[in-house]
């Protein structure tokens, strides 16, 4: 069960967003008034598709997949700390769209909402940032739907692959956070394609892998099976 506390000081915290420094001491403390600070296991669910949203979600440790639930989840993207969660129900419908879920242990932030508006529309910097994260989010989102229907199975692992080397570990080498399955669901696909195609790039050498380390060994095969889709 997830682990409820308060800030002790959100201007002094190391886990803050980093623009958070646009705001002046009150306006933060502001933000540490209304916060919750919840921690949450690996496997937690931390919002579910369908309910109100009542927050804005701050990733402050850890990291966590946002998905779409069906009869085959499709996992959107993975968030990492240093991140806001969403942002688009603060602004926007105040429902949730997907599902969010803690892919290691996991410290969010539960800032009220209408805290986080009040000094957006106080403070145009503040706004403006606010405003590019929700417009690269949902650009990325575009994107990825764009990618899922229009490439074949190995473009979109290719694809998986790149993201999780570029965008996540920063590394072409790497301990994947995810099991094979939710490999399978980040690139819309079953498991067995998934795992499949794993040992083809595998046996031709284009990625090592042991486990659950991955190693990228020629990048530029999978982006060109990126590109062919």
């Amino acid at each position: 069960m997830p682990k409820i506390s308060k800030p002790v000081s959100c201007v002094k915290c190391p886990y803050k967003w980093e623009y958070l420094n646009l705001l002046n001491d009150e306006d933060v403390n502001s933000i540490q008034n209304s916060c919750t600070i919840i921690h949450f296991k690996k496997g937690e669910t931390i919002c579910k598709q369908g309910t109100d949203a009542t927050h804005a979600l701050y990733l402050a440790k850890g990291m966590v997949k946002l998905y779409i639930e069906g009869k085959k989840n499709l996992i959107l993207k993975l968030i990492k700390a240093g991140e806001y969660i969403d942002l688009q129900t603060v602004f926007g419908e105040k429902t949730y769209k997907y599902s969010v879920a803690a892919m290691e242990d996991t410290m969010v932030c539960m800032i009220g909402s209408n805290i986080l508006k009040g000094l957006a529309l106080n403070n145009i910097e503040y706004l403006f940032e606010i405003t590019k994260a929700i417009s690269n989010s949902g650009n990325y989102i575009f994107k990825k739907i764009s990618d899922i229907s229009r490439k074949q199975l190995r473009g979109r692992l290719a694809d998986a692959l790149i993201y999780l080397s570029e965008e996540i570990y920063e590394s072409d080498s790497f301990d994947i956070g995810m099991t094979r399955k939710e490999l399978a669901e980040i690139s819309s696909m079953s498991m067995e394609n998934a795992v499949r195609i794993l040992s083809e790039f595998k046996n031709d050498k284009i990625i090592g892998i042991n486990g659950k380390k991955f190693k990228i060994l020629q990048k530029d095969i999978l982006m060109k099976l990126s590109d062919i889709g």
